[in-house]
């Protein structure tokens, strides 16, 4: 009987210690690492760069991305799609799921966007930093990022620049003299016409 007890704890033990361990070898479908919730790695934007740098209500502003896996593996967007935020000292503006056009190099994406009145509203005149919104990036296959809001100054690539001086247009100054130089003009011609035939009668005479 003793004998059989003892068989027994001993099933049970091992039975025990061996559920957590069979729990754990089960990988887990969707990961998540800091930053998105993704299915084997986060994407990564190492460069965003805009032009022109100046700009006034009604330019469009072209700003170039590059996406690619952590090894440096250039990324296929799907959909070709980014979100973006501009951010100025007065406020922010964000601009979801916008379309990106592919340029033709692996992992190179323009965004194109132009200045109106009401953005240049919501950022203020002035410094506007423009950035990729975490996470609104995606392979098609359960893979996002990039892990946080990336601008050029927290790339790692000196030779971006995503930080933009936008206004208001600028409208010439009025002129309204402008037309009193061609009126002084003909009323000269006119009185020289006037001695020329004035001086052609006393001749006459």
């Amino acid at each position: 009987m003793k004998k059989v007890l003892i068989v027994a704890l001993v099933l049970l033990l091992v039975l025990g210690s061996s559920v957590p361990l069979a729990v754990l070898a089960i990988p887990s479908v969707q990961q998540t690492t800091t930053g998105c919730p993704t299915y084997q790695t986060n994407l990564v934007v190492d460069f965003v760069d805009s032009t022109p740098i100046d700009a006034v209500v009604g330019i469009t502003i072209v700003t170039r991305v590059h996406v690619v896996y952590p090894d440096g593996t250039p990324v296929a967007l799907l959909p070709e799609t980014i979100s973006f935020l501009w951010t100025g000292g007065a406020g922010q503006e964000e601009f979801d799921n916008v379309q990106v056009i592919f340029t033709g190099n692996p992992g190179w994406y323009n965004y194109t966007e132009t200045v109106t009145a009401d953005l240049l509203q919501a950022t203020g005149q002035g410094k506007v930093t423009i950035s990729v919104v975490t996470c609104s990036a995606s392979d098609g296959l359960g893979n996002r990022g990039p892990t946080g809001l990336i601008s050029s100054d927290t790339t790692f690539t000196p030779g971006d620049n995503s930080i933009l001086n936008i206004g208001p247009q600028v409208t010439p100054p009025s002129q309204p003299f402008s037309w009193l130089v061609p009126l002084l003009i003909a009323i000269l011609l006119i009185i020289a016409l006037l001695l020329f035939l004035l001086r052609g009668r006393k001749k006459r005479k």
